[in-house]
């Protein structure tokens, strides 16, 4: 038999289970309940006592279980985003999110005593031979100490975040994974959904990517009455923890982990704000590149006349495996397995959400790559930047165990962004016609720009949403008033607006499941270009180094982690190191223009 391409491509998650009705979800459940509660009653109120062999014995127990829940868990987020329409799906997802809170409730005391632990008791367990392996999530849970609520209040707040915040989220996903949009273009689909709507902003033809971005605008716009109120429950949830737990900043949550101050995003985003002059420099000679000179933000993503227009899925995924092996055999060996093994659910279709992740737990299963590759050049950098995430995490789980595999946000899209830039280079490296190689180079810096200032922009928005938004829910235009004022920062006069541009923070994701996340990327893209440089200094002796760092793990900080490569986080010439070498990049982009403005013209 014959299977179709989106046979092929999609995804085998029976190695987890069977299917959302499997008996085994619920002998797992009741399993790790039990498990649960039976460590709850042999330690409750007895860590601070314990010997370091009985707490790495505990600790062992409660990765185990970890384990467990988070198989789980990850087959009913797996099955949901496949389709959002399913009922079965549904249904177990929303069963998942109520019940795996609730049994991590009874083993939060660990966490708890572990914080509130007389100092020398700490320092005997966190100093104990017995305890090595556990050393940095020990001491990353007791940094977060002085944030902690008592075991009451934490279990509280889990069990509110199962229904209400993430009762939310859910909305807004099977909302917008519901949207049905109509262009009413000849050689367009009569109906389509999100993920090939927003496909269409990439077209060659100008009516169609104008059609498509304001379709996908517009019914942002004309569902915003309940999609604002996510917005406004989810930040005001954001801030209510925040208060709660003492935090003075927005970032607080997620760089206490990584004893990183604030001031370290802070100049990042100083930085690259500085830098927005770049952004409007690329625009103008994109539209000369176009011959526009009306360039509108429909235009923003436009693909080049001259590269591809359409890229098989095949020849994606071998792009992206020429790549990773060029570079290091390790990883293209790494990347392979996913597309071999079916680990990965690759084509759009109806009721399939929008977006693309990773998601991994680390050495408990294979790791599982969600796309909706739409046969663009854009779709293979996509796969390109999950491949990423998904060597990173294989990497980490043959080293660790589930404790001390996943890395924290500052590094999370590192590995991604280097797959990304590994796979422009080996494109542009092949690419000897010069008109060709000059559209890949402009789709290079349109994906950095998007990587390194938009998402900039949008943790900006972010905090001034957050700010307006202490003592009452803002309305839809406010918080368009707040994303306009960013985006005309950003592109400046390069690009011209209209009355549904400011409408897009709404199609937002990650504001919903991961608030003030955005910089991350922006890091990942200059601390990539960091390594780039080091790369094209070493050669082939870089390649163990950076092995070396997706293998890691949680089992060092970012900072001591980074030194290891010559880079400081707290030196301020090294965001702008980053955007000199995206600067490079868009000088070769105009001299290019030039040559063929010189070229026309005899």
């Amino acid at each position: 038999m014959t299977l179709s391409l989106d046979q092929e491509s999609r995804w085998d998650l029976s190695r987890l289970y069977e299917s959302p009705e499997d008996p085994r979800i619920d002998e797992d459940l009741r399993q790790a309940r039990e498990t649960a509660e039976s460590l709850r009653a042999a330690h409750l109120g007895r860590v601070a006592e314990m010997a370091p062999l009985d707490v790495r014995v505990l600790l062992d127990r409660l990765d185990e279980q970890a384990g467990v829940l988070n198989r789980l868990f990850s087959y009913a987020y797996l099955c949901f985003s496949s389709d959002t329409q399913d009922d079965a799906n549904k249904t177990l997802y929303a069963r998942i999110q109520r019940e795996v809170p609730e049994i991590q409730n009874e083993t939060v005391f660990f966490q708890l005593e572990l914080q509130k632990m007389p100092e020398g008791r700490y320092r005997r367990l966190y100093e104990a031979p017995e305890l090595a392996i556990y050393q940095d999530h020990l001491g990353r849970i007791r940094r977060v100490s002085a944030y902690a609520l008592d075991e009451l209040a934490e279990r509280i707040v889990a069990l509110k975040d199962s229904t209400g915040l993430q009762g939310w989220i859910q909305f807004y996903f099977e909302t917008t994974a519901d949207f049905k949009l109509r262009l009413g273009l000849p050689n367009v689909a009569e109906e389509l959904n999100l993920s090939q709507t927003y496909a269409l902003r990439e077209s060659n033809d100008r009516a169609e990517r104008k059609a498509a971005l304001e379709a996908s605008l517009r019914v942002h716009a004309e569902n915003s009455r309940g999609l604002t109120f996510v917005f406004n429950a989810l930040f005001a949830n954001y801030r209510h923890m925040m208060e709660l737990r003492g935090y003075s900043h927005p970032f607080q949550p997620l760089l206490v982990e990584e004893s990183l101050d604030p001031k370290v995003i802070e100049g990042l985003m100083q930085a690259v704000e500085s830098s927005y002059g770049l952004v409007h420099r690329y625009f103008r000679a994109k539209a000369r590149a176009m011959g526009l000179s009306d360039f509108a933000m429909h235009d923003v993503r436009a693909k080049y006349p001259q590269g591809a227009s359409f890229v098989a899925f095949e020849d994606g995924r071998d792009i992206v495996l020429d790549s990773y092996s060029s570079f290091s055999p390790r990883l293209g060996e790494i990347a392979r397995g996913f597309f071999e093994e079916g680990y990965i659910d690759a084509l759009s279709r109806p009721g399939k959400r929008a977006g693309a992740y990773c998601l991994s737990s680390g050495p408990v299963f294979h790791p599982f790559i969600f796309l909706n590759y739409n046969y663009s050049l854009k779709d293979v950098i996509v796969m390109a930047h999950e491949m990423g995430h998904g060597v990173h995490n294989v990497l980490g789980g043959e080293r660790h165990n589930l404790t001390n595999t996943d890395r924290v946000t500052m590094f999370m899209e590192t590995p991604s962004t280097f797959g990304e830039t590994l796979t422009f280079n080996r494109l542009l490296t092949q690419e000897v016609n010069p008109v060709n190689r000059q559209a890949l180079l402009g789709t290079q810096i349109e994906a950095a720009i998007l990587k390194i200032f938009k998402s900039i922009a949008l943790t900006r928005f972010q905090l001034n949403a957050y700010e307006l938004r202490q003592n009452s829910n803002l309305g839809a235009s406010e918080y368009c008033v707040l994303w306009r004022e960013q985006i005309e920062a950003m592109y400046g006069e390069a690009v011209a607006f209209s009355e549904w541009d400011e409408w897009e923070w709404l199609s937002f994701e990650h504001t919903l499941n991961l608030p003030f996340y955005d910089y991350a990327y922006s890091f990942g893209q200059l601390l990539v270009y960091g390594l780039m440089r080091r790369y094209e200094e070493e050669g082939a002796a870089f390649e163990p180094k950076y092995l070396e760092l997706l293998s890691s793990g949680t089992s060092i900080t970012i900072g001591p982690l980074l030194e290891k490569v010559g880079v400081d986080l707290n030196e301020p010439s090294f965001w702008y190191q980053g955007l000199s070498y995206l600067e490079q990049m868009l000088e070769e982009f105009e001299a290019s223009l030039e040559m063929q403005a010189i070229g026309d013209a005899a």
